[in-house]
This record gives C-alpha cells, structure tokens and sequence, in this order.
C-alpha cells in the first residue's frame, strides 16, 4: 500500500502502478488460472460484466493478469524454478536493484558536483564508531614491523595456502597478533574530516567504509576476557560485557559446535546510514555485503600470515547477536563472523 492504494511493483522491469480501488477483487479472482469467461459468468449484472472484462482486459495489458503460455508467463515461469527454494523476496530484492540497460549514470563531474551539494545540504555520518556504553578501554595499537606478528610471505603464498580452518586448540593468541589483525584490516590509512571518506587496506565503495567490528576475545593473552568494539579510529578495545559462557557463543554462531574452542571471534556489523548518505538508491544495500567480504578476505590472510586460523561464517542468530552487541537493528545490522584460533587445522576446506 502507498498512501492508501495498492501499488503492483513488477520488479524485473521496474515498473510500480498505483491500482484504482477495487481492483484486488480482479485480481483475487485469478488467484488460479481460469478463463476470462468464468470469471466473468460470476456477475450476473450486463453492466457488472462489462465494467469487470474493460478492468481484466486492462490488467492483461499491463502484465498485471499473465496469460498462460505467453512469453511473459514463460519467463516468470522460469524465473521462479531457478530461485526455488529462496523466497520470492529474495527474488525481489536482486531483480528490482539491478541496472537496466535504460539507466542513466552520472560523469565523474557530475558524481564530484552531486557530492558537493550534499555535503552543503547535509553533513555524512561518522566514519566510525564510538560506542556509548562499554565499560572501560584498552589501548590496541600496534607496533606491527616490531611486533613480530606477520611472517613474510609472498601474496600468491598467502593466497594459495589460505585455508578456512575448524579445529582449534583452544589455546591463547598472541596480543601483538589480535591487535595487528584488527589494525591493519579495520584503522585508517587516512580519512577526510569534511567528507568523511575514508581510505584503509580493503576497497569500500565510494570510501564510505560501513563495516564495524566487535571482538569477543576468549583466550588472547594479556587481554581479559569478554566482548569489545574495536575503536578503530583511536586503536581501542571498548569492552561491552563480562566474559559470556561458551554455550552461550556456540549459540550464537548458530550451534556450530566447532566455534567451541576459538580464541577470538570477530563479528562484522554494517552502519549502512554510511553508504545511504551518497548512495540513495536501494541498490547500495549490496554493497554493504560486498564490502564485509573486501574486509573478511584481509581478515583471512592476515591469519595466514600470521600462523592462525580462521573460518568466516555468516551462520549466527543475528537477533541474538545483535542484542549482546546493543544495536539497535534499524540502523546497524549483524553480517557476518571470523573464527579465529590455533591449532592444528585438521578440519579445512
């Protein structure tokens, strides 16, 4: 509904019709195939019958009533076998965010001019975070050419050695590793304090940057155990909460009794008011998945480099989650998990 009528949104050409009041009993009638004179054999009014096939025609003309074995209905058709079992809102949501090739896209002189204006009308959102209720702060910068912390390799060794890992020892990180890790993946390069753009070590669409971390450090030695937020701008850890019970985080990681023996666990949120403040265009919801997979790939080579183990998954009871981590859930969303340990790596894919 949309200010009091009912709106078709068809999707796969992008197109929205307001339907005059009562219309719904049309289409109700329709709910299974049938012919057109069934439904109209069901009013017995001449006038009632003509009003009904002048709508109905009217509704097969506009692709709103398919007929079957028509072009459209053959599409539709073959459309819905290849997304089963997804939901149909799925189906919606990739099918009305796409470009058509009718799109009109902006120069890059006109992106620079349309930046402009907005940051005259309205000033970006933050680039990052600082949390309102953690309990204390714990400085987490780190040296990382003194730190011993990455081992040198090669990027093509990195890369074709990386493993995700689900056997873990359940024995402590090194501190200097844990906060190089988050470092170098999360802290800027530089960020500009008109703008708000921001560069780090992972490509983030338009520098917006909308994926924040939070730590639950289990067995990181030196560091008490218990969820934080990184505070990525200042190099912090700002604790939230007392240590949780292991069950508790198995829970969380939707019952994967693998998780069990982490040491760390990093979990990916997006602040997606980052992107929508440029971005206004539905589409720009895809990015922020995109961009928790840029920081997730650093996350598991940086692991590599550093003698871990990791296994990104996005299996979590995000309501669950999303509680522990005290979000709001209008305006920062759960995406995603790195399990971090050590060990012998036995179970790997």
């Amino acid at each position: 509904m949309d200010d009091g009528y009912l709106v078709w949104d068809d999707y796969l050409s992008h197109r929205q019709v307001a339907l005059a009041s009562g219309t719904e009993k049309f289409l109700a009638a329709f709910r299974r195939p049938k012919e057109i004179a069934q439904a109209l054999a069901e009013h017995d009014d001449p006038k009632g019958r003509e009003h009904a096939e002048r709508v109905i025609r009217a509704l097969i003309g506009a692709d709103i009533l398919v007929e079957l074995g028509s072009p459209r209905d053959l599409h539709e058709s073959r459309m819905s076998a290849a997304w089963a079992p997804w939901s149909p809102i799925a189906r919606a949501f990739h099918y009305s965010t796409q470009f058509l090739d009718s799109n009109m896209f902006l120069s890059e002189a006109e992106q620079d001019e349309q930046l402009q204006r907005k940051l005259e009308a309205e000033p970006p959102p933050p680039a990052f975070k600082k949390h309102e209720n953690a309990l204390d702060s714990i400085p987490f910068a780190a040296d990382i050419p003194a730190a011993g912390a990455l081992v040198e390799r090669d990027l093509l060794t990195l890369l074709y050695t990386r493993r995700s890992v689900r056997s873990y020892s359940g024995d402590d990180i090194p501190r200097d590793k844990l906060a190089a890790l988050l470092s170098i993946t999360a802290s800027p390069i530089r960020s500009s304090g008109l703008s708000q753009t921001t560069l780090k070590t992972s490509p983030s669409g338009g520098g917006r940057h909308p994926t924040e971390l939070y730590v639950y450090a289990r067995r990181v030695a030196g560091v008490p155990e218990g969820l934080y937020h990184y505070d990525a701008k200042n190099r912090l850890l700002d604790r939230l909460t007392a240590p949780l019970a292991d069950d508790l985080l198995v829970r969380v990681c939707a019952d994967q009794t693998w998780t069990r023996d982490a040491s760390a666990y990093i979990f990916f949120t997006s602040v997606f008011a980052r992107n929508k403040w440029k971005y206004k265009i539905s589409r720009s919801y895809r990015i922020l998945h995109y961009d928790v997979g840029h920081l997730s790939q650093t996350v598991y080579l940086l692991t590599a480099a550093m003698g871990l183990s990791c296994t990104f998954t996005a299996a979590l009871r995000d309501e669950t989650l999303s509680q522990l981590l005290e979000l709001d859930g209008a305006t920062e969303l759960v995406m995603g998990c790195a399990v971090i340990g050590t060990g012998p790596g036995a179970d790997r894919t």
